[in-house]
C-alpha cells in the first residue's frame, strides 16, 4: 500500500508540474481528441502496418489519462506478445540445435570409421607424390595426405622481451593511442568548440555530435 501511495503522489506532482508548463511550450497535436470506448474498439495491429498514400493512418490525439493509461496498456500487451514468441523461438532453436549436434557427431563417428579404413587401403596404392602431399584419385573422391613439417608459432611476450635484449627494437611494434578517458576530464565545449580547459587551446581530432531527446514508455 506504501508503494502505491507514493506512485500516486508522484504522479500528481508530475501532473501539477505539467500543468505549470505555459501552453507555448507544449507540442502541438494533430489530429481529432478520440474517447477510450473509440480506442477499446480500434484494431490495434493496424497500427503496425506501413502508412502508404493510398492507406495513411487515421490521424487522432490522446488528451486524457484514462487514453494514454490505454496506451500504456497496449504497449505492455505487445511487448508480452514479443518476449512469448522470442522464448517460442528460443525453445525451438534450442531443439535445433540438439538435432544438429547429435547429427553431427552421428557424422564424425561414422566417417572417422570409414576414413580410418581408407587410409589403411591408401598405403597398399600406388599414389601421386609432390613436396606438400600425396593423393590417390578415384571416381567418387580422392584420397590425399598432406604433409606435416614444422610451423613457427611465437610467444609474443617472451619474444618482445627477446628483441629489446638483443637490440632488436625495430621488431617491436609500439601502438600509440590518446589516453581518452583521462584527457577527457581536462576539455569542455565553447562557441561549439572542444577546448582544453588547462591551456585554452582549441584540440583538434574530438567532434560534436548532436545526440536528439528521445521519449520512451516505461512498462
Amino acid at each position: 500500500m506504501g508503494k502505491a501511495i507514493t506512485k500516486a503522489k508522484e504522479i500528481a506532482a508530475e501532473a501539477k508540474e505539467t500543468a505549470a508548463t505555459p501552453a507555448a511550450a507544449m507540442p502541438e497535436a494533430e489530429g481529432s481528441a478520440v474517447t477510450l470506448d473509440e480506442l477499446e474498439a480500434m484494431d490495434v495491429s493496424a497500427f503496425g502496418q506501413e502508412e502508404t498514400d493510398d492507406a495513411p493512418r487515421p490521424a487522432w490525439r490522446i488528451t486524457d489519462d484514462g487514453c494514454a493509461d490505454w496506451a500504456c496498456r497496449k504497449i505492455a500487451e505487445e511487448k508480452t506478445e514479443l518476449d512469448r514468441i522470442k522464448e517460442l523461438a528460443e525453445a525451438q532453436i534450442d531443439r535445433i540445435e540438439e538435432k544438429v549436434a547429435a547429427a553431427e557427431r552421428r557424422f564424425e563417428n561414422s566417417t572417422s570409421f570409414l576414413t580410418g579404413k581408407l587410409a589403411e587401403y591408401f598405403e597398399t596404392v600406388p599414389h601421386k607424390t609432390t613436396k606438400t602431399k600425396a593423393s590417390y584419385r578415384l571416381l567418387s573422391g580422392t584420397l590425399t595426405r598432406k604433409f606435416g613439417g614444422q610451423q613457427m608459432k611465437q610467444d609474443d611476450e617472451k619474444l618482445v622481451e627477446f628483441l629489446k635484449t638483443s637490440g632488436n627494437l625495430e621488431f617491436i611494434k609500439t601502438e600509440e593511442k590518446p589516453k581518452w578517458g583521462e584527457y577527457k576530464k581536462r576539455l569542455e565545449v565553447m562557441g561549439g568548440k572542444v577546448v582544453d580547459k588547462e591551456t585554452g587551446e582549441i584540440v583538434e581530432g574530438v567532434l560534436l555530435i548532436d545526440k536528439p531527446d528521445t521519449f520512451s514508455v516505461d512498462v
